[in-house]
């Protein structure tokens, strides 16, 4: 692949790309560049027609929507998982409370660890069942959203806030993350997509890619 220097637009020299690094030096001009940024140049925008199945990338009159579905295979096994967590330490813990018509602090506090698991595991449930990571643009503003429907985690965007846009890993590793995700660094930072699979990943970062340098 080849790339050319971001400052002065003349071809980086082979010899010259460290990727393990992720930088590259322009002889011409003594510029550095990261290789990670540079890829996007590569990117053909015509395949934002074609995104990979679970992807999207829409425009309408007013918006630019640029998503893709965090459904996972997981699914089938978190969903048989949380019926029976669920089941054996809520229903054991507070089912008998309610049953019995009788509260018992010691018990109920006890059982908080597993309403807490109960909620992480099932929005990590429903997010491999339903779930999706959206990004909608009204020109340069915009919301970045991940959840089910329209409960979730939202984040205000600005691209003219955003200096750039890359992958990153991701440190903190749970059921369903992809240990790599989109990061907007500028004014703040931003990372997201950490549960998408690689080919939905990729797309929406390009295509975000594409609408920062108003390529479409």
């Amino acid at each position: 692949m080849k790339f050319n220097c971001p400052s002065c637009r003349l071809p980086l020299l082979p010899e010259n790309i460290n990727i393990q690094t992720d930088l590259a030096l322009c002889k011409d001009c003594g510029g550095i560049a990261r290789i990670s940024e540079l890829v996007d140049e590569e990117f053909d925008t015509s395949t934002l027609s074609q995104p990979p199945k679970g992807a999207w990338y829409r425009q309408t009159m007013s918006e630019t929507i640029i998503g893709a579905t965090t459904r996972h295979p997981m699914a089938f096994m978190m969903v048989p998982f949380m019926c029976v967590w669920s089941g054996f330490s809520l229903g054991g813990i507070y089912g008998t409370q309610i049953t019995n018509g009788k509260f018992s602090l010691m018990m109920s506090l006890f059982g908080l660890p597993f309403l807490a698991g109960t909620i992480l595991f099932g929005s990590i449930a429903l997010m491999a069942v339903c779930g999706k990571v959206e990004v909608r643009l009204r020109g340069r503003r915009g919301l970045v959203f991940v959840g089910v429907g329209f409960l979730g985690w939202k984040r205000a965007l600005n691209l003219d806030e955003v200096d750039t846009i890359s992958e990153e890993n991701h440190t903190m590793n749970y059921p369903g993350s992809q240990g790599v995700g989109i990061v907007l660094k500028g004014k703040s930072r931003l990372r997201f997509a950490t549960n998408l699979s690689e080919a939905r990943r990729h797309f929406m970062l390009n295509a975000l890619r594409a609408v920062k340098s108003r390529k479409v």
